[in-house]
């Protein structure tokens, strides 16, 4: 019970606390100030994607240079590592990205994060708080007004009023506690104060969740004198080490790529942390170096931007050509976890608010429910995946085959690799659904949850089908053998054709619509003349009734099978066609 009060207890102790002091207060007030701005600002980026930032990072990724570079000027435009982090991992995640494309992102976006500290230095000696007030009322009316881009533009600089607000009230508190404490005392040489510094850093980075906050900090002490530059710059490295936490967060939500991204993520800045540290004298010196052939000043601020910018261009450098060895060294020590449970491969809650990135996600989970069916209905119907996706006579695959000894539990199947599934791809698309009113993105999503429906209901048909089928495709009667094995190589056939669908890159989904509709038809013919053909089998006294009746229900069931296969597949084809209209169910009924 005391649990439950445990956090706002907390927080009001917090606000006791921080109440006691003015300089506190505006410490606190402005990094609470800076984080919302943050957050308005990855808002508004985030809702002009439309398609246009996914379509983006896929056509700008092709090596790693581009990977490294679009993750660099990303960031570096839109101020949030955290946010291109998060996308790269929900990215690759999707399938959209190879592992080695989104590891260069992520070193780029490491890169590109050091333009924020050129902005919060190069601001942190003007009086800006001027300017960030019109900035706030500017994004407020934007933000007024109907249209997406508008409201998009008014977040935006509701965010950088908000920063640079934050970014005042943070230098003004360390200026008031310069006069009260001589934080000067508190500094450490040697490679203690380097470690002491590198995992305060760390640790405020971690917390709060941003290393612009933590930068602003650390600029603002070093601007009052607060801490000495050695202990700055080390405070500074130490935000790259807090930063990987964001990515380890977002990372647990998705696949296993996502994870392995997250860990090359850590690779690069835990790697560069110990260089840094191991060489610190030398980076130091290099710092000053670089910092008067550019023409600053002995005690100027921008050279915590300088140093920022050196270790993360040293270690992109670095590790570029090691990419494609560490995606590899990554891809074999981090492995799928072996579990008879399916779990979702493509889509994840980080990329809800992605409508083009979500879509191509849920094609591909739909293909993954999809190719489970595939694995269970060719072990029902006798067959090998290999067998049925290859250009062999079926006829004389039947002949040189022989079933399985044991049956596959179509019901344990079912819970474990389909409807764990399904539920999966219902609840994202719910979701989705309402993160968008664009009534075309809502219809392409319907489509594709209609399609995993079918295919649930495929395999109800499948496990229906299945007592009688083996038995009596083995029964000593040949002519019942015969109609049964007709049976199997119909739908396998069916199968045969989808996977030639799905392999052919060039088909036009119409022209695929097309073809499945004329095997739908070739199936509801044989099960309308099935009653007629049986009646004349009893009539001869060919069959049993027992047998007929059998036969009658499993034609029943395999025309069922194909319709829902199908239709899912008409799914898939009608999503990527903009003028066409989803399959209902009563259409199905219809056919």
């Amino acid at each position: 019970m005391f649990q439950k009060y445990l956090i706002p207890i907390c927080i009001l102790a917090l606000v006791y606390f921080v109440s006691t002091s003015e300089a506190l207060t505006s410490v606190s007030a402005g990094l609470a100030i800076l984080l919302f701005g943050m957050l308005s600002l990855g808002n508004g980026f985030r809702s002009f994607n439309g398609g246009f930032l996914e379509n983006l990072l896929t056509h700008s990724t092709s090596n790693a240079i581009k990977s490294v570079t679009f993750g660099t000027i990303a960031t570096a435009i839109m101020q949030s590592s955290s946010l291109v982090s998060v996308l790269s991992i929900s990215f690759v995640s999707a399938g959209l990205l190879t592992l080695g494309q989104s590891i260069g992102v992520m070193f780029g976006a490491n890169l590109g994060n050091s333009a924020g500290s050129w902005v919060i230095a190069g601001v942190s000696g003007m009086k800006i708080s001027a300017l960030a007030l019109p900035l706030i009322v500017g994004g407020v009316l934007f933000n007024f007004q109907s249209n997406k881009t508008s409201k998009g533009l008014g977040q935006i600089f509701i965010g950088i009023g908000f920063f640079f607000l934050g970014v005042s009230y943070i230098k003004e508190g360390f200026e008031e506690y310069q006069s009260i404490v001589d934080f000067a005392k508190y500094s450490m040489d040697g490679l203690e104060g380097i470690l002491l510094f590198v995992g305060l850093g760390a640790l405020m980075t971690a917390i709060v969740q941003s290393s612009h906050a933590t930068l602003t900090v650390i600029i603002s002490a070093l601007a009052t004198g607060s801490i000495t530059f050695d202990n700055a710059i080390a405070a500074t490295l130490g935000t790259s080490v807090g930063g990987v936490v964001t990515a380890l967060i977002a990372s647990l939500s998705t696949n296993i790529d996502g994870k392995r991204l997250a860990v090359a993520n850590c690779i690069f800045n835990f790697g560069i942390a110990i260089l840094v540290i191991i060489t610190f004298d030398y980076f130091v010196i290099a710092t000053h170096f670089i910092s008067r052939v550019v023409g600053l000043s002995e005690d100027s601020v921008l050279k915590i931007a300088v140093f920022h910018t050196l270790f993360n261009f040293v270690a992109v450098v670095l590790l570029l050509p090691l990419i494609p060895k560490i995606a590899n060294l990554l891809t074999h020590i981090i492995k799928q976890e072996d579990t008879q449970v399916d779990k979702p491969l493509y889509i994840n809650s980080s990329i809800i608010q992605y409508p083009d990135t979500a879509m191509l996600a849920l094609t591909h989970e739909v293909q993954h429910l999809y190719q489970n069916a595939f694995e269970l209905i060719a072990h029902a119907l006798g067959f090998s995946r290999e067998d049925i996706l290859s250009d062999k006579n079926m006829d004389e695959v039947i002949k040189a085959k022989i079933w399985a000894k044991e049956d596959v539990d179509i019901e344990i199947f079912y819970l474990k690799k389909i409807k764990v599934l399904f539920n999966a791809i219902l609840e994202f698309t719910t979701k989705v659904q309402a993160h968008t009113q664009d009534e075309e993105y809502i219809r392409k999503f319907a489509n594709l949850t209609a399609s995993s429906r079918y295919i649930v209901e495929a395999i109800k048909n499948m496990e229906l089908l299945q007592p009688n089928l083996k038995k009596n495709s083995l029964s000593k009667n040949k002519l019942l053998s015969s109609e049964y094995n007709t049976l199997r190589v119909n739908l396998a056939m069916l199968l045969r054709e989808i996977g030639e669908i799905n392999l052919d890159q060039q088909i036009h989904p119409e022209e695929a619509i097309i073809k499945l509709k004329g095997t739908k038809k070739a199936f509801k013919k044989i099960d309308k003349e099935s009653l007629f053909e049986i009646e004349s089998m009893l009539s001869k006294k060919e069959i049993n009734v027992a047998s007929g009746t059998s036969l009658l229900n499993a034609i029943g069931f395999s025309h069922n099978i194909a319709k829902y296969l199908a239709n899912s597949i008409i799914q898939i084809q009608k999503s990527k066609i903009d003028e066409q209209e989803a399959i209902t169910p009563q259409d199905i009924n219809k056919s």
